[in-house]
């Protein structure tokens, strides 16, 4: 058993507020012995409680503040924990996506990523393209290679037909 001491003197020497130490003897989180507060059951129920987001408050108000060097390191998602651990798990998920989300959004902006419908449409209207100029080759040359009699020169009408075609679509309106 630790020292019992009051409320507000525990809060002093926690280097929190009355008012804090009182809500949390409300809830339950800090027991009373008759009417004083045992600091070792104190300090254990409040580091129990307290959220791993926020620094733990200097027990001396005059001494420096000393900054997290860095993030904690990520837990297997198989490793159970408590409530507070889970939901700074849940908001530094959050905050990543949300940053990636924004990374994203800015890039879009800069006109570095294009929306896939528009890729699609695009795709589309060029397959068409082509198709349409493949298809007319046959209504265009059918009289031409008919009256035709040299193999090596219907070969050669068919695949300058083609290339032309081909090209036309390398250099068309649609091309972005």
């Amino acid at each position: 058993m630790g020292m019992l001491v009051s409320q507000a003197e525990y809060a002093r020497q926690r280097g929190v507020s009355r008012q804090y130490v009182g809500q949390m003897v409300a809830k339950g989180v800090i027991g009373l012995s008759g009417r004083k507060v045992d600091t070792e059951q104190a300090d254990a129920a409040l580091a129990a409680f307290r959220e791993p987001a926020r620094p733990e408050r200097r027990v001396n108000p005059d001494a420096p503040v000393q900054m997290p060097t860095a993030l904690p390191s990520p837990v297997p998602r198989t490793v159970t924990g408590d409530l507070p651990t889970l939901l700074l798990k849940s908001r530094i998920k959050s905050e990543v996506e949300r940053a990636k989300l924004l990374e994203i959004k800015a890039r879009v902006e800069a006109g570095k990523y294009v929306a896939v419908d528009d890729v699609k449409a695009a795709a589309f209207n060029r397959a068409r393209v082509i198709r349409d100029a493949l298809l007319n080759i046959p209504e265009r040359l059918a009289a031409m290679l008919a009256a035709e009699d040299d193999e090596q020169r219907v070969h050669q009408i068919l695949v300058t037909e083609i290339r032309a075609a081909l090209e036309e679509l390398m250099d068309g309106p649609e091309r972005g």
